[in-house]
């Protein structure tokens, strides 16, 4: 886990050279941590109105499913105009880098730049899922933090082989030895995807603890609905994460 880190670490320093450009990406993954915030929002909302939708007034419905469109709308467009504001980031940032970079190198440079934005703000998001969970109930938030700690400890360990195999992809390259392609991608492909196995196997232990919770009337069942959601939400991340590590370990090697 600790060389996913350092690795995020060190591409953050050399592609963003300048303080400015690093407090604007760090904005921009706060964004996208907002967002995802947001969506549990919208989340919790829509089930406050499917649930109470008897029991509600007209004018509440109606205020309550405006503002559902409103949230659920505001997280889209905030998602599309993030994810486009950062390519002028990243050229303004490269344009002003120290360091110059031209032909293949810079196209790896900027594929490295879209995987490391993509990962920190995945990281963000999942980051705020676990308080989210940790909020609604403690208990259910440490055994999804235990959880998490196990998968990625096994994410780092794919993560270190996948480094290694794509700089021993890259010496070859360079020496003039053929890899077959059904090596070079399946090693990638096979990586990402025991990530996105075990992330299931996740998701399977915290619905069940979920389930469990919501029986014994830890969590109501708003919540539980919420939470459902939230652990959906939480495996789509996961899943984002193991294959990005595969895609930012290739276009780490190959920028270096």
């Amino acid at each position: 886990m600790l060389t996913i880190v350092n690795q995020l670490r060190l591409a953050l320093l050399e592609l963003f050279t300048t303080t400015k450009y690093r407090i604007i990406l760090i904005s921009l993954v706060l964004i996208a941590a907002f967002i995802s915030v947001s969506e549990l929002a919208v989340a919790k909302l829509f089930t406050k109105i499917i649930l109470h939708e008897g029991t509600l007034s007209q004018t509440k419905l109606i205020v309550f499913v405006g503002a559902f469109f409103l949230f659920f709308g505001g997280t889209r467009a905030g998602h599309f105009l993030q994810r486009i504001y950062r390519v002028n980031v990243f050229d303004k940032a490269f344009k002003e880098s120290s360091s110059e970079v031209t032909g293949a190198k810079d196209n790896w440079r900027w594929s490295l730049a879209f995987e490391l934005t993509n990962l920190l703000s995945t990281f963000t998001q999942l980051g705020v899922i676990v308080l989210f969970f940790t909020y609604f109930n403690w208990i259910f938030g440490l055994i999804d933090i235990a959880i998490l700690f196990l998968v990625f400890e096994v994410y780092g360990r794919l993560f270190k082989h996948q480094m290694e195999a794509q700089r021993g992809f890259v010496t070859a390259r360079k020496n003039k030895i053929p890899i077959a392609n059904v090596v070079r991608i399946g090693t990638r492909i096979k990586s990402g995807e025991t990530g996105i196995l075990l992330s299931g196997i996740a998701m399977i232990v915290l619905l069940g603890a979920l389930i469990y919770f919501s029986y014994n009337g830890d969590i109501s069942k708003a919540n539980t609905v919420v939470l459902f959601f939230g652990l959906r939400m939480q495996n789509s991340n996961l899943s984002n994460i193991s294959t990005g590590l595969m895609r930012f370990a290739r276009a780490r090697t190959h920028s270096e």
